[in-house]
Order: structure tokens, then sequence, then C-alpha cells
């Protein structure tokens, strides 16, 4: 570690020798001063670009642990991902393996996957910048130089294939380098993040009054980018902006121009890159803020939910939520036989009961269950007869119960296994020919799952980014139910300003009846409990107590 930071301070000060030296060759910071201030809102929309960049990055990174096998909560680890930036200022970004050790301590991810995923990332970011590079060059011979280094880059995958066999890298990890669909995804997020950065050099140019066009912008930006850091030196220092100040002067601007442009494009990326990351790194390094808690790591729905409980109703905008409830109640009401016919049901994970209260309302019998002791005594403080358990061990007697109904909750559940199992005990309590409703999240839409996969948890607290979203086409097959129906609805996002709802609500009636309906937002599942299904059969873990609870749950903590 001595020998590794020595070098870098010598690199360091090599670097800034060549910027004295670009200094020096245009007058001094007397003739940089002399040049006109850049514009404060081109200097906005390069900031907010390497912001862009890097949070398209982070979601890249967040792609790959979760193919990895390891999926990682949001929050945490974005600021994760943040402090481990500063490691760009080491040669060939070797510093960045910091990210694997904070990994392992904070999610427990072992060293050998998080470093496998690094390298990738690394593999990724030069085949971007190369394929930006090539498509943008003004001649062969740069298109040349492209082209051997995307070789060398295949390579190294090949390289990276037979090292990770040789240690013994998770399959889960090897195969992100057999399936093509992995790897396109990843490398589409590694071109948009650098395709944005790319616009510095034209943005910074305009600042300046001067014009430089997009093309000429992302060639010289990904280029000496590219070639930059294929020195090995920190974070580039010196050689990326020396090669960008050479294509530039190329083009016909002054070296006065070219050092000013190129000191803008390495101040708004680089120079923002690390001191975010420095910043972060120190709340880390201070303990000002753990990373993640306990609860934070192991994924636990009840502890998450009860840390959100008292601002659970605010995740989503009154108007949105209004329109949702009514929505979803009035879809679940329709699946069910008529209140006159009797019965009991279940409304699995009820949270605040709205849904519980509404169809009340309407003359359904529906006990609640819910695993978060505080959102489960909220619900019985609103009135809803309430139970604390979890859905992978109901606590209720064999074919007890005339319908269940789970809007939003089986995608909470830890893994397929849990899922599976979950699925089982409701298939367990429910009457023959009782009905399943199931309200989940269509994530077939690849706008929608990129949203609500990487987006969305960051925006809102109630998804974490480690949710396992449920398929329609999943409902097809499951033991002991027999599918009725599937149905989609809404397209509208759950941003919509509430003096645009009507309008959204016109385009959605249009929408849901037209041929991209499967695309929508949401969609419900409707199963029936099959009658020949016989629930002995299934080795279950017996509830401690079982039978239909027939009042509140006195035992939920306030």
């Amino acid at each position: 570690m001595t020998r590794l930071l020595r070098l870098n301070g010598l690199l360091v000060l090599a670097a800034a020798i060549v910027v004295a030296l670009w200094i020096r060759a245009v007058g001094g910071f007397e003739g940089i001063a002399g040049l006109p201030a850049p514009g404060p809102i081109q200097i906005a929309v390069m900031l907010g670009l390497t912001a862009a960049c890097v949070l398209v990055r982070f979601f890249r990174f967040q792609f790959l642990m979760r193919h990895a096998g390891s999926r990682l909560i949001e929050r945490p680890s974005l600021l994760l991902y943040l402090a481990s930036l500063v490691g760009t200022a080491t040669p060939a970004y070797i510093g960045e393996a910091i990210r694997c050790a904070f990994l392992r301590r904070q999610f427990n991810v072992p060293v050998g996957v998080s470093l496998f995923v690094l390298v990738l990332e690394r593999c990724m970011d030069v085949l971007a910048l190369a394929i930006l590079a090539a498509v943008a060059a003004d001649g062969w011979w740069m298109r040349g130089v492209m082209l051997a280094v995307l070789l060398g880059v295949g390579c190294v995958l090949v390289v990276l294939w037979w090292l990770g066999r040789a240690l013994g890298t998770p399959d889960t990890s090897l195969r992100m380098l057999r399936r093509r669909d992995i790897f396109l995804d990843a490398l589409g997020l590694s071109l948009a993040a650098w395709a944005l950065t790319a616009m510095h050099v034209a943005l910074a140019a305009s600042s300046l009054g001067l014009s430089i066009q997009p093309l000429e912008s992302a060639r010289v930006f990904a280029s000496s980018v590219l070639l930059g850091g294929l020195t090995l030196m920190p974070a580039g220092i010196g050689t990326t902006g020396s090669l960008a100040i050479l294509q530039l002067q190329g083009g016909g601007l002054t070296v006065l121009n070219a050092v000013q442009i190129v000191a803008l494009v390495r101040l708004t990326t680089v120079g923002i890159t690390l001191l975010v990351g420095a910043v972060c790194l120190l709340v880390m390094l201070r303990g000002r803020r753990s990373v993640a808690t306990a609860d934070d790591t192991t994924g636990d729905a009840a502890a998450h939910f009860d840390d959100i409980a008292t601002e659970y109703g605010e995740q989503f905008r009154p108007h949105v939520w209004r329109h949702l409830l009514e929505r979803k109640v009035g879809l679940i009401a329709s699946a069910l036989p008529a209140p006159e016919a009797g019965g009991r049901g279940l409304d699995l994970g009820c949270g605040l009961g709205s849904q519980c209260l509404a169809l009340a309302e309407r003359g359904y019998k529906v006990f609640g269950m819910e695993i978060a002791q505080r959102l489960a005594a909220r619900a019985h403080r609103a009135g809803v007869s309430v139970t604390a358990g979890s859905a992978m061990e109901l606590p209720f007697a064999d074919e007890s119960l005339d319908f269940v109904y789970a809007v939003g909750v089986l995608h909470h559940l830890p893994d397929r296994q849990a899922q599976q199992v979950a699925l089982q005990q409701i298939a367990r309590v429910l009457k023959p020919g009782g009905r399943f409703v199931v309200h989940e999240t269509n994530t077939r839409n690849p706008l929608y799952r990129f949203y609500m996969g990487y987006l969305f948890p960051l925006l809102k607290k109630i998804d974490e980014g480690t949710e396992w979203w449920i398929e329609p086409d999943r409902w097809k097959t499951v033991d002991g139910l027999r599918l009725v129906r599937v149905e989609h609805f809404t397209f509208m996002p759950d941003f919509v300003p509430a003096a645009l709802l009507k309008y959204f609500l016109a385009i959605d009636h249009r929408l849901e009846k037209s041929p991209l309906r499967p695309y929508s937002v949401h969609y419900m599942v409707v199963l029936e409990r099959d009658r020949r299904w016989l629930p002995a059969a299934i080795d279950r873990a017996r509830p401690a107590r079982a039978g239909v609870v027939d009042s509140p749950l006195s035992a939920v903590s306030e």
C-alpha cells in the first residue's frame, strides 16, 4: 500500500507538471483570466450531464451485481458506489477496488464476485468509449485504433472468463459473459452514460462563445478519455487533457481556447466526481452515517416497512393514491362473488388497511394480515380486523377462506422459493373453488422495468431495489391454483400532476383497450383453488396458532 501511494503521488506530480506547462504555454493564469467567463447555463447543464452519467453507471453496477447473484439495497449502495469513485485517482483506477471491501463489510458480498463485476465494468467503459470514438472518427486511422482497442477488450473478456473459472468465481457471475441479453443491456447503459458526457466539449465551447459540432465533441472526448485512461495515469490526469487539447488545435482552435475548454470539461467531470466521492468516503469512514443498518442489508421486509410506517401513505401523491385505490378495489370486487353470498377473505399484506375498509363498505368481510407490526397497528386503529403474520406461514386453518387477495406484496418476498412457499400456503387456506386475486407491477415494459427496478427505489422508500418481480406469464402454472384470467390496467405513472390526471385517464382508457395493454403499469391475476388439489400432500410448517382470526389482534404493538 505504501508503494502504491508513493507511485500515485509521483504520477500526480508528473501530471501537475504537464498541466503547468500547458498553462505556461497560454501565457499563464493571466492569459486564461483574460478570456470570457463561461456561461452559467452551460456549466449547469454540464454538471447535470455528469450527474446523469454517474447515475446511469450506478444503475449498471446494480444491474450487474443483481445478475451476479447479489441484490443490493439501492440507497446505501449508492453512497457506497459514490465513495468508491475516489479510486479513479489512482494508477489504472485500481483504488476503486475499495468498493469490494465495502461490499464485503456491508452486504457480505464475496470479494471474488465484486471484483469480477468491477473488471467487467471497466471493460464496458472501454468498449463504450471505443464505439463512440469510432462512430465519430473523422479518419480511418482513428477507426483502426478503436478497432484494435475493441479486439483487445475482447481478449481481456476471454481471459476474464477463464481466470474466473480457474479461481472459482460463481457461475452466476460468469454467465454474464455468456448471456447476450445481459451483456448487451450492460453495454447499452455504458453507451448511454458516456454519450451524455461526450457532449461536454461542445457545451464548454458554447459557454465561451465558440462552436463545436456534436460529432466532433464526441470524438475528442471519447478518444482522449479512452487513450488517456489506457496510459494508467490517475484519472487520466495530464494525458487525457493533453490529447484533447491537441485534437482541438488540429480542428482549428487556438491553444488558449483549447486549454480553457479542456479545463472546463475536466473540472465538471473528473473534478466534481472526485469531490463528491471524497465527501461520501469521509462520511463513511468517519461513521457519521453507516452505509446500511443490519436490517437494511438483510432485506428484512418487516423491518423495512416498520421503518417507513409513519410515511407509508406519503409514498404516492394523494390524487394518485385515491385513483389507484378506487381502481384496484373495483377490480378486486369484480373478481369475487357477490358479498351477499357470504364468505370471508384475507387481505395479504394489508398495509394501512385501505383495501380492507373499501371492500367492507361494499359488504365484504375481510381480515387483514401484515408482517410489519407498526403498519398492522395503524390498520388496527383504522378499524381493520388485522393479524400479524408472514405470507410463508399463514395462521389460518386448511380450506378456511373463501378468497385471498394480495396487492403489491409478493414481489417483496426474499426470493423465488419464498414466493412458491407463499403460494402453497394460499392454496392451502382457500376452500375448493375459492379465489386468489393478485395485483402486481407489470415489468414486461422494459422502460417501466428499468424505472421500477432502479430509479423508483431512489425516489420512493416503499421499494428498495431488491424486489423479485413476477411477470404475468408465470401464473399459467401454479400448484393448486388454476388461472382464470389476467387483466392489464393503467399506463399512468405515479408522478402525474393532479392537474393532468383527467387527461392521463382518458389516454389510459384508450390504451387499456388497445393491443398495447400487455405493457401496462399494473396487472391483475385471478386464480381459483383447484378442487382436486390435496393440501395434505404438501410438506408444510404448521403455524403456532391455527384457525381464522375473528377479532382484531390485540397483540399488535402500538
